[in-house]
């Protein structure tokens, strides 16, 4: 490959946040990884299934060939598994119970200790949820409520709280740990001071001497009864609710913008159920499974801002269609919102309170008001009772996930133009985002000639570059007719390497597991890929979101497993351009890289303008030599230095103990002004050529 160099700029410098990213609650358990609560079903609340499209998107589908299993519940089969995804029981203590699989009808309690007469039934008497714990030992020693599957590390003090009241008894209750699977020889056990006929809040704290895998357990004299709720277990080494090695690991990706708390499941959520003291637990309308609510607005604009990004907030926009369905095809969008025979997707529940648009307005002004609001506003002293005086200063307010669901392309834009208008009034320095996928190029125009002064960006989900330069077209041109400055910006796009086709084609044709491609290195050479296209158009592009952030079935940068926190090879990637010193794209004569190229080549000026950033691309498996002349820039012979990052396979992974993305320091060599290299197979690298 012979290329020449030119000095002349793709765009603008390139935006410093593309390697945002997105979590979405109650999909792919990412809060639940990322959060610093050890208990599973902390309330004790009955099991609701996940939806049939939570099983297909995060690929819970059964890998047997037998039509008749469609969902698989041993989820140590699939690839993507890890302990982080475990649903541990509730038991009767003493005994033990192992792994759990994860069936539509799955209780997780067990109900009867194997070897003592010690009985635990959930009833309906909670002071969290609806439902609460009850627990009898009749039997002769101490026995009560335990859970599995609790990894603690030797120093960290762990701290147990729960709400407890006693029905009948003498004696002493406490909090224990023993090693996983064992029911004598307790590790750790502190004694609780004994409560009365109402629920009373317990605390205390239990530490072990060795890292490992232990079991809680609340220990009841014999003889006696109590009813327990609202039971939590966090490490105090915890950062505002998350696990100290989930913030470790979100500072060396260094996402600069995060998306929450969806994705669909904005789609359906009220704010307020996640702030507060007194959060209650209650159901994922989109997605199935329960949501309980620990993880809200203030946990995430925390955490968002404690790995040294910003929030952006994808709110949920009401509307008729949102009371009975989940989606509405085009065909039926004229059709009546309160038909329940209407052909469309039912969620199967009766939400009235999403159906009112001004009322959605209304709701995210509020929103931005809790978020941004100083002490004299109602929203500033609301939050700063939960906590936290300082305003959060969300600036990126997207007009929720895949609108096309429920509106047509017209109505969508006036009620972007009615929240934008209500949210602003609030706020004036946010910033609105208006979808600009799904919908026909001519429709897009459209929205935009209706809410262009209302909104501040594009939120898109394309990665191809032409189409991406259509939307900017959009842009350029209604900007320069209004004087306005909209964005363009991605809230939500992954790699298309083929994976998605590829986990759906039988298990006989394909390698080992359906996610193989989604924490792989092919997937990470293409992240690759899509970040440099963005790159050369500077800060046209504002901000993209990698599509996930953790534990959303491999396809995310981070896994979130109890024994620590890891970075898939995507995560390597993003960390590499988040610390790029490419500052703004060169043209390079009679060169531009398209999507299936297996060598891609990207030259940029650095910040101060003294050096030359080199970007090579290699996602084939042969290796391809390079000469790039540098004549029309002062370089001077010699050795430079970069450093490259490589596999010796596409499907190479990062997985503690398979740790095979390697990565070390390389040179490039510049003679006569031509700089000359080999671009290793299966890699990417960045090379700086100084400047005199």
């Amino acid at each position: 490959m012979r290329l020449k160099a030119t000095t002349q700029y793709h765009g603008t410098p390139i935006s410093r946040k593309l390697t945002s990213n997105f979590i979405e609650l109650s999909f792919g358990f990412q809060e639940s990884g990322l959060g610093a609560e050890m208990f599973f079903n902390r309330s004790f609340e009955p099991t609701v299934p996940y939806r049939t499209i939570h099983k297909m998107c995060s690929y819970m589908l059964s890998e047997d060939e037998n039509p008749g299993s469609s969902y698989e519940p041993d989820w140590r089969r699939l690839e993507w598994y890890h302990s982080g995804y475990e649903h541990n029981a509730w038991f009767a203590f003493p005994g033990a119970v192992g792994y759990q699989p994860v069936y539509d009808d799955a209780a997780f309690i067990i109900n009867d200790s194997p070897s003592a007469d010690v009985h635990i039934e959930q009833i309906k008497d909670g002071c969290h949820g609806e439902y609460a714990m009850r627990v009898v030992n009749n039997g002769k020693e101490p026995g009560g409520l335990a859970q599995d599957g609790k990894y603690c590390i030797a120093g960290v003090e762990y701290r147990f709280s729960g709400k407890i009241r006693k029905v009948s008894g003498k004696g002493s209750i406490c909090a224990a740990f023993y090693k996983e699977g064992a029911t004598a020889d307790p590790v750790c056990v502190k004694e609780i001071p004994d409560v009365g006929s109402r629920y009373e809040k317990v605390k205390t704290s239990l530490s072990v001497k060795e890292d490992g895998r232990y079991t809680f357990v609340l220990l009841i004299p014999s003889g006696s009864e109590y009813v327990c709720d609202d039971f939590s277990l966090m490490p105090g080494d915890a950062v505002h609710g998350f696990r100290k090695s989930a913030v470790e690991a979100g500072r060396f990706i260094s996402p600069k913008v995060m998306r929450w708390p969806g994705g669909c499941f904005g789609s359906f959520y009220n704010w307020r159920d996640g702030v507060g003291r007194k959060r209650r637990p209650g159901y994922s309308y989109f997605w199935g499974g329960f949501q309980y609510n620990d993880v809200g607005t203030d946990e995430l604009a925390s955490y968002a801002e404690d790995i040294g990004g910003e929030s952006m907030i994808c709110i949920n926009m009401y509307h008729p269609f949102k009371r009975y369905f989940d989606y509405v095809p085009r065909e039926s969008l004229d059709g009546d919102p309160n038909d329940k025979t209407l052909y469309a997707s039912p969620h199967g529940h009766d939400l009235p309170q999403f159906a009112d648009i001004k009322q959605g307005a209304l709701d995210a002004a509020a929103w931005v008001e809790y978020c941004n609001g100083d002490l004299t506003t109602e929203g500033g002293r609301q939050r700063a009772e939960n906590g936290r005086e300082k305003p959060y200063n969300v600036r990126y307010w997207e007009m929720d996930n895949e609108v096309f669901r429920w509106y047509k392309a017209e109505e969508y834009a006036n009620a972007v133009v009615l929240y934008s208008n209500e949210m602003k009034a609030v706020d004036p320095s946010i910033k609105i985002g208006m979808e600009s996928y799904a919908y026909t190029y001519d429709e897009l125009k459209k929205m935009t000639e209706i809410a262009g002064g209302h909104i501040d960006f594009f939120a898109d989900r394309g990665i191809d570059e032409s189409e991406l330069e259509s939307k900017l077209a959009i842009i350029k041109e209604y900007n320069e007719k209004h004087g306005t400055n909209i964005k363009y910006c991605n809230t939500e796009w992954v790699p298309m390497n083929g994976a998605d086709l590829y986990n759906f084609i039988p298990k006989s044709e394909r390698m080992k597991s359906r996610c193989i491609i989604f924490n792989k290195w092919s997937y990470a050479l293409e992240t690759a890929e899509n970040l440099m296209t963005w790159q050369r158009h500077g800060e046209d592009v504002d901000f993209v979101c990698f599509s996930a952030y953790a534990d959303n079935h491999s396809q995310a940068v981070l896994e979130t497993p109890k024994e620590g926190v890891y970075v898939n090879p995507s995560g390597l990637i993003l960390h590499k351009f988040a610390n790029t010193k490419a500052h703004r794209t060169l043209i390079i004569e009679d060169y531009h890289p398209k999507r299936k190229d297996p060598v891609q080549i990207q030259l940029s000026m650095n910040e101060p303008g003294d050096a030359l950033v080199l970007n090579v691309l290699n996602k084939s498996e042969d290796a391809e030599g390079l000469e790039l002349d540098l004549s029309a820039f002062p370089v001077s012979d010699g050795e430079y230095s970069g450093s490259i990052m490589y596999a010796d396979s596409l499907t190479a992974t990062n997985m503690p103990g398979q740790e095979q993305i390697r990565e070390y320091e390389d040179k490039v060599s510049v003679e006569d002004k031509t700089l000359k290299t080999t671009i290793g197979k299966l890699s990417f690298a960045e090379y700086v050529i100084p400047l005199p």
